[in-house]
């Protein structure tokens, strides 16, 4: 009788035949815990916070069949119609039901990212999407009425089908991606410069000048974007007729030159991204030999940012504390030994963005994303993480990838820190 010889089968699939269950099974039902858990925790929250009631009033107008924009909604009221018509719909009316039909519309920007991601590093795509959505001051904002996730989901989703050369389909987001959110005609504007990075991979031509006037090139260009330009002609009969881009409350968002919002970026951008940022240390080391000149460009660096560095914006006034960044900002700005210190995680951030650009596989589109993520925030008045998100999650998408043990103590980080942020939030402690 022939010896038996037992088959080793990995324990990863073994787990997947008894239990039925892989990886995105797994991802989701983790998701679908955290969601729950975290509405059931901001459900502690007693009245709205931030600019909660601002949105909670139009919802309320359009639930009651009255459909006028509240004088202080900035932004034309799409988002306000959908959650109002998915309370109507479930019959969830209540202040909580308002926050449970706009987690609803908010879980969007999940698949959003996940799909997206599957796009430019398929076997990442759990480990990117989970470290977006566990970002410590993003997570709580499932489940309070913002208008963020649901427009970066718009624009992430945009972004995939430009990609993947879905033009007609990438123009109906882009119209939405603005009726969400008028300054998203700036991400709008970077999906046209993507475009026009694939018909210059396509007929192999560099970016110069006498490349981009090629006529069989415009002429591309101009095509693939033809849906976009429609939305450009939209969005400018608006701000003819409108008198401006925001809808309402616009002497407090007007036009400026506000370099603090920059140096606020790249301190968010530094502690999101902290243990990528130790992984590019010997790059960055390298970087700094070869290139020594680049020692003279942050130290004249810093004497810009020790001398514009701010928040005269009366909402990030140092009395208002209860606002997290706003404390934030008072010690980097207003205490001379904390601003001379923030200078390092700029610098670093700065420096390991330059790695990523010379590293990534999508280090074109990395470049690329460096003068829109400045005119989608350098251009405001107010200091707020919130403007940050599109450029975050474009960074996330596009960055060199990083060990599995960063991955893990990354994500490790934002768990806590989400579940300590959330459980103050609910209890009005402090806010975002």
């Amino acid at each position: 009788m022939p010896d038996i010889v037992a088959v080793k089968t990995p324990l990863k699939s073994q787990l997947s035949q008894s239990s039925g269950l892989n990886e995105i099974h797994l991802f989701g039902l983790l998701l679908l815990a955290a969601l729950l858990l975290g509405f059931d925790t901001v459900s502690h929250l007693k009245g709205g916070i931030g600019d909660e009631d601002v949105h909670r009033y139009q919802i309320g107008w359009f639930m009651q069949g009255r459909f006028e924009i509240f004088k202080y909604v900035t932004m034309l009221p799409l988002y306000h119609l959908i959650v109002a018509a998915l309370a109507k719909v479930t019959g969830l009316v209540s202040l909580n039901g308002i926050r449970f039909s706009h987690m609803l519309f908010a879980a969007s920007v999940i698949p959003a990212m996940y799909f997206t991601v599957k796009r430019f590093f398929p076997a990442e795509a759990i480990a990117r999407t989970l470290l977006l959505v566990f970002i410590p001051f993003f997570f709580p904002l499932f489940f309070l009425t913002y208008t963020d996730l649901p427009s970066l989901m718009v624009v992430l989703f945009m972004v995939e089908r430009c990609w993947q050369r879905h033009y007609g389909v990438a123009g109906l987001l882009a119209l939405a991606a603005v009726l969400l959110r008028q300054p998203n005609i700036i991400w709008v504007a970077f999906c046209s410069c993507m475009i026009a990075l694939q018909v210059a991979r396509e007929m192999q031509l560099r970016l110069i000048l006498t490349n981009v006037l090629n006529p069989k090139f415009l002429q591309q260009v101009l095509w693939r974007n033809r849906f976009m330009v429609v939305v450009y002609v939209l969005f400018v009969l608006f701000v003819a007729v409108n008198g401006g881009v925001a809808v309402g409350d616009a002497e407090q968002h007007p036009i400026s030159f506000n370099l603090s919002n920059l140096y606020f970026f790249l301190l968010v951008a530094w502690a999101v991204f902290l243990p990528f940022n130790v992984e590019q240390l010997p790059q960055i080391k390298l970087l700094l030999v070869r290139h020594w000149w680049i020692a003279l460009v942050l130290v004249a660096g810093f004497f810009v940012y020790f001398y514009t560095y701010g928040h005269p914006h009366k909402y990030n006034s140092a009395t208002l504390v209860f606002y997290g960044h706003n404390w934030f900002l008072h010690y980097t700005s207003d205490v001379t030994l904390w601003r001379v210190l923030s200078y390092i995680p700029i610098a670093w951030m700065g420096l390991s963005y330059v790695v990523a650009v010379r590293t990534s596989v999508h280090g074109d589109l990395l470049l690329l994303l460096v003068p829109f993520a400045l005119l989608s925030f350098v251009p405001l008045p107010l200091i707020e993480q919130r403007y940050y998100f599109v450029a975050l999650a474009l960074i996330m998408l596009w960055r060199p990838p990083m060990s599995r043990l960063s991955t893990l103590i990354n994500l490790a980080g934002f768990l806590v820190l989400s579940a300590f942020i959330l459980f103050n939030v609910s209890r009005q402690s402090f806010f975002l």
